[in-house]
């Protein structure tokens, strides 16, 4: 049966995915309507995918190359492709660049009655959406100064939506066609069956989990980071899975925090010892409450968190983790069984 690796995320960032401002002076964030009426701020698969493979390439320059020219071709009017399908050709791109192997790819020649050669992707991400509905909070900015110094009038305002959020999103791999493109997926006898090393497959998921758990996003002069708050990670044998991105709703806790505090003791202005004052502070942090009720003690999936930033619940349905280092270590266990 087909083994799974399903990871669902949630982490902290703001204003992480404008849509196209058709050529106004507006800069819109990206927007869903749920089943609730409201809209959510959403962070598209393609923009995490993007962060992904470019964070990839700065902690794993060597194993995760990006193709360039060399590899990709397109003409005016087109969209980009590979530049061949040939089996030399596949063969070389499945080897030395992971983001075909792990996100799939499309060669279809212009003016060609063919049909188009695929690779479905073996690993699948969701849009990342924000767990509270947006606000349209906004702010205005200019280059006033700029225009100044240009001996120019005026300031070129533009207007900036703005959400500050947790957001939440799924990454699911189908384990056993990582590193494989077969004839039974694509259909053609004179390319064959393409396979790289399972020991290099198996090092690819490890390295994109690595990714996402230590993601970073530049945007706008900006570097956001995408590191997870918590994790909860599935590991399915049977080809049966699921996620909990749908099934995660964000609550407040009240948490206390006590502070020592030192105080000196003086005797005829001297300090003649030290009196030790224990004080309660109270705040607020975050607690992620999951839908788990199904889940059978046998598949307990693992989970990870911020322990004293934030907390979640229920307790008893989630094998617990201690970091990230561990979560990728259960993942390497996995792919070894």
């Amino acid at each position: 049966m087909s083994k799974f690796i399903v990871m669902d995320v949630i982490f902290y960032g703001s204003s992480l995915n404008y849509d196209w401002g058709g050529g106004t002076n507006y800069q819109e964030l990206k927007k869903i309507t749920k089943w609730d009426g409201r809209q959510y701020v959403l962070v598209s698969r393609y923009a995490l995918r993007y962060s992904i493979l470019h964070w990839a390439n700065k902690l794993f320059p060597d194993r995760w190359k990006l193709a360039g020219s060399n590899e990709l071709h397109t003409d005016k009017g087109e969209v980009v492709r590979l530049r061949e399908k040939s089996k030399e050709f596949l063969e070389k791109i499945f080897k030395e660049f992971p983001e075909f192997d792990l996100f799939g790819f499309m060669i279809a020649e212009k003016g060609s009655e063919q049909a188009a050669l695929t690779r479905v992707s073996p690993v699948k991400i969701s849009h990342a959406i924000s767990l509270t509905p947006t606000r349209l909070d906004t702010h205005t900015m200019a280059n006033l100064d700029m225009v100044k110094r240009a001996g120019g009038k005026g300031s070129n305002p533009v207007t900036i939506e703005e959400k500050t959020d947790f957001y939440v999103y799924n990454i699911t791999i189908d384990v056993d066609r990582i590193g494989k493109y077969l004839i039974s997926e694509h259909g053609k006898e004179d390319i064959g069956n393409i396979e790289i090393d399972n020991q290099l497959a198996k090092e690819r998921i490890v390295q994109l989990f690595d990714t996402v758990l230590n993601l970073k996003r530049d945007i706008k002069g900006r570097r956001e980071d995408l590191s997870p708050w918590l994790v909860i990670l599935g590991l399915y044998e049977n080809g049966r899975y699921e996620t909990f991105a749908d099934k995660i709703f964000l609550d407040k806790k009240t948490r206390y925090k006590v502070v020592r505090k030192n105080k000196p003791i003086e005797e005829n202005g001297k300090i003649v010892g030290e009196e030790i004052e224990n004080e309660i502070e109270e705040g607020l942090m975050p607690l992620f409450k999951i839908s788990g009720d199904e889940i059978p003690n046998a598949r307990k999936p693992v989970i990870y968190y911020r322990s004293g930033f934030c907390d979640y619940e229920p307790k008893d349905k989630f094998k617990e983790v201690n970091n990230k280092i561990a979560v990728i270590e259960k993942i390497k266990e996995f792919l070894n069984k």
